[in-house]
């Protein structure tokens, strides 16, 4: 795997359910553009503090096209802060990524790295 892009993230939405937490987010990623995306967290433990997780992506890219995805993945909790591991499929075009996350759900701050999966393949 080959590190593509590291970019910054806003997190716009934390909606907490019974047996769910959506986040919801937003950011300028590389050639994605501006990327909106969510991840729909299901605890595994009773303290909610790691689980899995499906979500979806959807960009506005610079020359005004967009680009939709899949996610899914695992994540873990440490007080506010979340670190979300993400295979990422794009639909339509060849990408496929592996995305690390760290979000801190209290200052809506966050970051990630993006690393393609099959650059070479």
């Amino acid at each position: 795997m080959k590190l593509a892009i590291e970019a910054d993230v806003t997190l716009t939405g934390v909606f907490m359910e019974k047996d769910q937490i959506t986040l919801n987010y937003e950011g300028e990623i590389g050639k994605y553009g501006h990327v909106y995306f969510n991840h729909k967290l299901t605890p595994s433990d009773s303290q909610e503090t790691k689980g899995s997780f499906t979500g979806f992506a959807r960009t506005v890219l610079n020359d005004g096209g967009s680009i939709q995805g899949t996610l899914s993945g695992v994540w873990k909790r440490s007080g506010p802060n979340f670190r979300i591991h993400s295979l990422d499929d794009a639909i339509g075009i060849e990408d496929q990524n592996y995305v690390d996350i760290t979000v801190d759900i209290v200052t809506k701050k966050g970051s990630l790295k993006l690393f393609n999966l099959y650059e070479h393949w």
